[in-house]
């Protein structure tokens, strides 16, 4: 039994959502790539569908019919707090999905009656100082810590046995194909491509999706893949939202207490923030993935507890369960388990440990 108390027992407080931004057209090419050329107009490079619109519509809706009663009919700003990171397409899904949160029709906040929408605004950070849903900002230490993994038994032993597809790959299409990052780029490519309804070449049949698929998958866990790294990549977010989880408790009555945390990033925000808190498991995370956290109290105890949830597309949430926890996992106890994953000091722990490690350019988001 996984329930602390009986449903209806319980009521919520901050709800904290971030989501992938929805479909998009390719954001990157290959040398040998013959769509290289292609436009994807109207869109352009690395944009929103149509269809990728629609999806974050929907989540909107769907976050209004959960959250309705919580959040009530009208925008406060002090309420809610929206922020995305500094790409384009990440921006116009955190506006999409705002605009059917607080669509205004039939309130006193409606302005134009033949347009059921209001401006709200966002936040973002700019993309090379992300410090909460990349974490872009300089890091070395990251990626020493991320090589080593690489280097380490198990995975040598992968990267070995991959070594014949990587070589293909590379000699296939012009680019250096040596870990399954790269895999995961040329995967994203690919897909983008097709779903767009573009033609790929004869030689993806023998590799797409199915021979890369299993890297893609394996190369979120590995930037991810042990505490420091998760500490690193998802801790910044874990210690904001434990700091404003512990100023509602301190004060529940706070006129300064948000009702919603609402963010937007990519793929690897999602995996980074569900594997801070131990619960994400090796897949892929489809456009518009979401994690939802709901801090809880008791009526009876007051006690308080955190509830986690991942929701794809068309699918209903998914109850996520914190290793040595309940589902609904006391705010306490969830702090003694992941207190391994909350960073003191990002300067300190950003610093390589070895002399002259040079930091690589990022990647693209």
């Amino acid at each position: 039994m996984d329930r602390l108390w009986p449903p209806g027992t319980s009521s919520w407080f901050p709800i904290s959502i971030f989501f992938r931004h929805g479909q998009r057209t390719a954001a990157d090419t290959y040398p040998t790539d013959p769509l290289i050329n292609q436009t994807f107009a109207p869109y352009g490079w690395g944009q929103l569908t149509n269809y990728g619109k629609e999806t974050l519509y929907d989540i909107g809706t769907w976050l209004r019919h959960r959250y309705g009663k919580l959040l009530g009919k009208l925008y406060y700003p002090e309420k809610v707090h929206a922020q995305s990171t500094g790409v384009s397409r990440t921006q116009m899904s955190i506006e999409l999905v705002l605009a059917a949160l607080y669509p205004p029709e039939g309130t006193v906040q409606e302005w134009n009656h033949d347009l059921n929408w209001q401006p709200i605004p966002f936040f973002s950070e700019p993309l090379d100082q992300d410090t909460l849903l990349l974490v872009r900002k300089s890091c070395p230490r990251y990626h020493e810590a991320a090589n080593a993994v690489l280097e380490s038994g198990e995975i040598r032993q992968l990267m070995v046995d991959n070594l014949e597809l990587f070589d293909n790959l590379t000699r296939i299409t012009g680019m250096d194909i040596r870990t399954p990052d790269d895999v995961q780029s040329l995967y994203a490519t690919l897909r983008a491509e097709s779903e767009f309804g573009l033609t790929l070449p004869e030689w993806t049949r023998d590799y797409y999706p199915e021979k890369l698929l299993p890297l893609t998958k394996l190369s979120y866990v590995l930037n991810v893949y042990n505490d420091e790294l998760k500490k690193l990549k998802g801790g910044p977010f874990l210690k904001k939202t434990l700091a404003e989880w512990d100023a509602v408790i301190a004060n529940e009555e706070s006129p300064k207490n948000k009702k919603m945390f609402v963010y937007a990033g990519h793929d690897s925000t999602v995996v980074n923030l569900l594997s801070v808190f131990n619960v994400w498991r090796e897949q892929f995370p489809n456009y518009a993935i979401m994690g939802l956290l709901e801090l809880h109290k008791h009526k009876r105890t007051g006690e308080y507890s955190v509830r986690i949830f991942q929701k794809n597309v068309g699918e209903p949430p998914i109850p996520l369960t914190i290793p040595g926890c309940a589902k609904r996992c006391p705010v306490d106890q969830l702090k003694e388990l992941l207190k391994s994953h909350v960073p003191i000091d990002m300067v300190e722990d950003c610093k390589a440990h070895g002399d002259g490690f040079e930091e690589p350019p990022p990647r693209g988001p």
